[in-house]
């Protein structure tokens, strides 16, 4: 299950677990919309660092369709990586969607946060 918290008004922390399922985009989709209403936009902390995927294909059919859905009103997404691969998905997924997108390692969890608050 996805782990949220909010670090300012519009940044909410995600923290993932070792697999997505997929309701989990369910379960946070109101305090994500409930943020968005009353902001306009949101930017994302998300810690990937225990996470090695999905817990079937169609778990990531709806983390792909949450992203879709909500992507336009994201402003920045710091993704902190546990794993390579969390790294190159990242370089590809920035061809694709609105945010602006960075990547850093756990030992960079400090700098994410400054960034995604400057």
């Amino acid at each position: 299950m996805l782990k949220v918290e909010f670090i300012a008004p519009d940044i909410m922390k995600i923290v993932a677990p070792q697999k997505l399922k997929a309701d989990d985009f369910a379960k946070i989709a109101p305090e994500f919309d409930e943020t968005l209403k009353r902001y306009g936009t949101i930017r994302l902390l998300i810690d990937a660092t225990h996470l090695e995927g999905w817990e079937t294909m169609g778990a990531f059919e709806k983390h792909m369709a949450f992203v879709k859905d909500h992507e336009a009103k994201v402003t920045r997404i710091a993704l902190i990586t546990g794993h390579e691969w969390q790294t190159w998905l990242i370089g590809s997924v920035k061809l694709f969607v609105h945010p602006e997108v960075k990547a850093f390692d756990k030992a960079q969890a400090d700098d994410a946060l400054r960034w995604i608050s400057g």
